[in-house]
């Protein structure tokens, strides 16, 4: 099947919010909900996902930031869509979850999980670096090079620049980078603050939002090569 990677514009958005809202539903998505606003209805999801990508288009374009789609050159249908993100490696700026009323659980446990995720990648990875900050294949399109092309758009960009490629991975993900170039660096694990004892004691809702699991794969890539056994990150695990 060709394929073409290229940037998304405005017009595109209606397709990819449905691609994205029914993208990470299978397989589950446990951290998403951490991201994104409670909402109770797929159009409301999908008007969310679009509204906040169009304010990121209508914005001073940002050059270490590319947000391609993935089409099948014959048809052009859009079949998925990857976020990259050029990384200082300094650090992340503390997480605010305005998408969640103030002073509810949800918005207290969603930035504590956030926090704590950057806060571990941080004290790894302090080189620049290129991040995937989304990948998203539609269901029907799985399976077909679909992500191994929007990987390696992201990892030839990042050859290019000479630095390597970082994923936060799920753990239902880390096969598919494996075998894509990445190696499994080491799990990354839930923030301890999650597990707060007396928020643990006195709140329903945080421990439903603490039983899922929420860890995940730190994946690594060097310049030049897909990753090999023995390969050393530059960092002690």
């Amino acid at each position: 099947m060709p394929i073409d990677i290229t940037p998304l514009s405005s017009a595109d958005l209606p397709t990819l919010g449905s691609l994205d809202h029914d993208g990470w539903l299978h397989p589950y998505n446990p951290q998403l909900k951490h991201f994104r606003p409670a909402l109770t209805s797929r159009e409301a999801a999908i008007d969310w996902w679009i509204a906040k990508q169009t304010r990121r288009l209508n914005s001073p374009p940002n050059p270490n930031e590319f947000f391609v789609k993935c089409e099948d050159s014959e048809t052009g249908k859009i079949m998925g869509y990857a976020v990259w993100v050029i990384n200082a490696g300094e650090g992340e700026e503390e997480v605010k979850a305005t998408w969640h009323p103030e002073g509810s659980v949800e918005r207290e446990f969603a930035e504590r999980f956030i926090n704590g995720l950057w806060a571990f990648l941080g004290e790894r990875v302090r080189e620049k670096h290129m991040d995937l900050h989304a990948l998203v294949v539609s269901p029907s399109h799985r399976n077909r090079g679909v992500a191994r092309a929007l990987l390696n758009w992201g990892t030839a960009l990042a050859d290019t620049l000479g630095i390597p490629t970082i994923i936060s991975s799920l753990p239902s993900a880390r096969g598919a980078y494996e075998k894509c170039g990445f190696g499994a660096i080491e799990v990354i694990p839930p923030n301890p603050e999650l597990d707060d004892e007396e928020m643990m004691k006195t709140s329903a809702k945080w421990r439903e939002l603490r039983s899922e699991d929420l860890s995940g794969w730190l994946m690594w890539r060097g310049v030049g090569r897909d990753w090999r056994e023995g390969d050393e990150v530059p960092w002690k695990v």
